[in-house]
């Protein structure tokens, strides 16, 4: 190898560089700390270190976390501890009040006190800490309550990151804390009458009133009204008159309406002897309710309390289906009188069997005509008053004034049929001989055809409260509410849903939560009505819902939705949407008009093909709640849709309007038909359309089922339309929009139809919802021991209320025991301020449910700041070890890098002065 300078010269650079590169690693590793300064010094080493680092940066974000979170927790703790505490006082004030010593004044004190600690509740509630409210859930900044005790935060969870895809929550969202529920709490509900033992009132007049106890009998609560007060008063009662073997026939039948704890709703009538014990009594409401008659599958708890009232407990945790609504009829020894136009008219119950008598009343419900048909020869009479004041009788074209007739006075139906009608027919009638009301007594009624009947045929609401009123009957009352009734009177014990909604200046509200089968969770707007239904929505072909609605601007509708259409021929049958002004007692306007609306449900569905949005026809079971809350907001704000071809198309569809015996000769003679006064040419092919379709391959002409079946398809394929359809719903979606400017209907929190007039401070608007019953779909069995499917849904009902149930409502449940304290109610009072209390009695039985449920929730924060707690903990003491081990592999020894780098060093000084002793050398030195 030969030597040169130059190569002397490179490889002194080289040696240079690299133990100035080695010298500055040392030095750098030992003035850092660290073992290499790049990735590409030691990539082993670089991976482990950003790893640690990450997850050291992590810890260190966890522990700000859990240190943030655990004092909201703890703040959130606190809180609720106050409440807590401020519930405790709440109820303590309760016992006080529940004490039967107060008078009116110190009740109002104990009520102020009362609201004093509420607003305090409320106040705790708002609590906010650095801006944020504790108790709104996501909403950090929305006071959740306001002074009504209205929630207005959401039910969302904050979470806390305290790992790698770990979190934990660290609130307790107000949604859950004031308007929950617990699934270990039973749904219990009762009657406000008090059931009084009549028996022992009239063997022991001077004795304090005594109420009925479980070993009593029919008898003991009935007691003298097995007569009318009319005949009692001339006749006057002793006990034996009340015997058992004196009351043969006087048999109570009780009607019961409602829902099971599954969900499904009934119509029972219940018929028992007047030896029948009151235990009896709540045996047959727990069948009716479901409970098995051989006592092994149990489903409510029926019992009495000391007030007599009675109280059902659902036996299932957290199920809240069950209602009720019950009374009892009980045929009394009375006479048969009806008054019209100042004249009192006493039926000879001798031939009232051969006879059916029915009454024509006015808006007021006075009684204009009475009508008498013989049962053999249909032969009819109507008694009436002329404008001169005076009685006349018409039969057929022929009517006879008779004058001089007694007042009150006795009529034999049959006398009108012999020797002409004259003032010898109506005999004198004295209310004061008992022997005359004796023998003018029976024990019958009469139903809604006008039969001579027994109690326990009659099996609707409409009559039976006809014959409350007319004296025929003694009504055992269970529950009493301040509802109104369809026409503004206020309701009676027998009336069950067909009620008008409450009305608190521009808000209507529902009384019942609208409650999802299965769930037992309240429906919100996105819920299908079907399931919340008592039964299938097709399963009758007659099932409906039907609503009376008197409309902001004063007209009144009567709305119907028939859910299954009787012209449809599809399967699933077609519904059917039919809106139709009425007078204001929901009698149709006389002449007679036509719907302002008939069509049907329409919904908008978004066409990606032509990137447009198609009318499609709603199907029974698609049916949602905000579908329904747009009806009515429609109607209430008479903002009908105007759709004059779909109305016109939709009553020349009508089976009625086609005239059910007329033949169809050809193709062309039915679409004639379907288009009469349609004028509009696409709609009229459509129809044209239509038709081909449908009657291809029939032999004409069509007439009978086949006609009927035809017509049906025609209205499936027109409706079903996607051009008439769109059509329809553009119209119809036109007036929602329209009405929602002015009307809001919606579900609250609570499942109840609320319905909010925006243009009024007092609204206008009434509305009640019920269903339409039918020869198909009775609203009670003929059978004197029945139970037919009952409403499909009620929405406001005069039905048992609730002493306790899995949801609470905290605020207005506070409310409600405030104001039993003021009203001195200790027990459910139907008399008292609010027919629909529980009483104090009630409110001890809440508060301690409430209580409960925040021990649970505060229980439930401390869980939280636990593990919050413990998660910052952790991660302090992993960021440790993550340092320490990230110092091991990473980090440099300081005495090992002094000695390397004094190493280096000295390698570095003996290179240089090599190099320097070589650089010296020359050949001139040995010259």
């Amino acid at each position: 190898m030969r030597i040169t300078n130059q190569l002397m010269n490179f490889n002194n650079i080289y040696n240079y560089q690299k133990n100035s590169t080695s010298l500055y690693q040392s030095q750098q590793a030992f003035s850092s700390g660290l073992k290499i300064q790049h990735s590409y010094e030691g990539s082993a080493i670089y991976v482990d270190a950003a790893r640690l680092e990450y997850e050291g940066n992590l810890l260190q974000q966890v522990q700000s976390t859990t240190l943030k979170a655990t004092e909201f927790s703890k703040n959130s703790d606190r809180a609720l501890n106050d409440f807590v505490s401020k519930l405790t006082e709440f109820k303590t004030k309760l016992i006080q009040a529940a004490n039967d010593i107060h008078d009116s004044t110190s009740r109002n004190a104990i009520a102020n006190d009362l609201e004093g600690i509420k607003k305090n509740l409320i106040d705790i509630a708002n609590t906010t800490i650095n801006g944020q409210y504790l108790f709104s859930g996501t909403a950090l900044d929305t006071k959740p309550i306001d002074t009504l005790g209205n929630y207005y935060g959401n039910g969302e969870t904050i979470h806390a990151v305290i790992g790698p895809n770990q979190t934990a929550k660290y609130n307790i969202d107000g949604k859950s804390l004031f308007i929950g529920s617990d699934n270990d709490y039973n749904k219990i509900i009762t009657t406000n009458v008090n059931l009084i033992n009549h028996y022992n009132r009239l063997e022991h007049p001077d004795e304090p009133v005594k109420y009925v106890e479980l070993t009593d009998d029919l008898r003991d609560l009935i007691g003298e009204n097995y007569r009318s007060q009319e005949y009692n008063k001339v006749n006057k009662p002793g006990t034996d008159d009340f015997s058992l073997d004196k009351l043969g026939g006087q048999d109570t039948t009780f009607f019961l309406q409602g829902r099971k704890p599954d969900g499904t709703t009934f119509a029972t009538k219940i018929t028992m002897t007047p030896n029948s014990s009151i235990q009896s009594l709540l045996d047959n409401i727990g069948y009716a309710l479901g409970n098995d008659k051989d006592g092994k599958n149990k489903l409510v708890e029926v019992t009495m309390n000391n007030s007599g009232q009675i109280e059902i407990k659902d036996v299932r945790d957290g199920n809240q289906m069950i209602e009720l609504h019950l009374f009892g009829l009980t045929p009394q020894q009375s006479t048969e009188k009806y008054n019209v136009g100042g004249f009192e008219i006493n039926i000879d119950p001798a031939t009232s069997a051969n006879y059916k008598v029915t009454t024509t009343r006015d808006a007021n419900g006075n009684i204009t005509e009475i009508s008498a048909t013989n049962n053999n020869n249909n032969q009819a009479y109507t008694i009436s008053v002329n404008n001169q004041g005076q009685l006349q009788v018409t039969t057929g074209n022929n009517t006879t004034v008779v004058p001089n007739v007694n007042n009150p006075s006795a009529l034999n139906l049959n006398d009108l049929g012999n020797n002409g009608i004259d003032a010898n027919d109506f005999t004198a009638f004295d209310p004061t001989n008992a022997d005359q009301v004796r023998n003018m007594s029976s024990t019958k009624v009469r139903d809604k055809d006008g039969s001579w009947v027994d109690v326990s045929a009659l099996s609707d609401l409409e009559t039976i409260e006809k014959n409350v009123k007319n004296g025929k009957v003694y009504l055992t009352e269970f529950i009493k509410s301040s509802f109104n009734d369809i026409v503004g009177a206020k309701n009676d014990a027998t009336d069950y849903n067909k009620l008008q909604f409450e009305k608190n200046d521009n808000i209507l509200t529902g009384s019942v939560s609208q409650v999802v089968k299965g769930t037992n969770e309240f429906a919100t707007d996105a819920t299908k009505i079907k399931d919340v239904a008592g039964a299938g929505l097709q399963d009758n072909e007659d099932s409906n819902i039907t609503m009376q609605i008197k409309s902001k601007n004063g007209k009144y509708y009567q709305v119907k939705i028939d859910f299954s259409d009787p012209l449809s021929a599809s399967d699933p049958k077609a519904t059917q949407l039919t809106i139709t002004e009425t007078n204001a007692d929901g009698t149709p306007v006389i002449p007679p008009v036509s719907p302002v609306y008939q069509g049907n449900i329409m919904l908008g569905k978004y066409n990606e093909a032509t990137k447009a949005t198609d009318g499609v026809v709603t199907q029974a079971d698609d049916i949602s709640y905000k579908q329904l809350n747009d009806i009515v907001a429609m109607v209430a704000a008479g903002n009908l849709p105007d759709d004059r071809v779909g109305n016109q198309v939709a009553k020349n569809l009508s089976d009625q309007n086609l005239f059910p015996g007329v033949t169809i000769n050809n193709a062309n003679d039915l679409k004639t038909r379907l288009k009469t006064n349609v004028n509009d040419p696409a709609t009229e092919a459509i129809i044209d359309q239509a038709v081909d379709q449908a009657v291809a391959g029939l032999n004409f002409p069509l007439q009978g089922d086949v006609k009927q079946e035809a017509l049906g398809k025609v209205k499936d394929l027109i409706i079903n339309n996607t051009d008439y359809a769109t059509a329809r719903f553009e119209a119809y979606n036109k007036a929602v929009d329209a009405a929602n400017a002015s009307v809001n209907v919606e579900l609250n929190y609570r499942g109840q139809m609320q319905i909010t007039d925006k243009s009024a401070t007092v609204s206008n608007i009434e509305i009640s919802i019920f269903e339409t019953f039918s020869a198909n779909k009775p609203e009670f069995g003929k059978e004197a021991n029945s139970t037919v499917a009952g409403s499909l849904f009620n929405f406001n009902a005069n039905n048992m209320i609730s002493i306790d149930e899995p949801s609470v409502d905290i605020f207005k449940d506070l409310d409600d025991m405030i104001q039993a304290v003021r009203d001195g109610s200790y027990r459910g009072n139907p008399d008292g301020n609010n027919a629909r209390t529980t009483g104090i009695q009630g409110a001890l039985k809440r508060i301690d449910h409430i209580q409960d449920h925040v021990n649970k929730l505060h229980t439930q924060i401390g869980s939280y700041t636990n593990v919050l707690e413990s998660s910052g903990t952790r991660a302090s003491m992993l960021y440790v070890n993550i340092e320490s081990v990230k110092t091991d592999i990473v980090g440099a020894d300081l005495g090992e890098s002094m000695l390397i780098y004094k190493q280096y060093l000295l390698q570095f000084e003996a290179m240089l002065q090599t190099s320097s002793m070589i650089g010296k050398i020359s050949l001139l030195n040995y010259m």
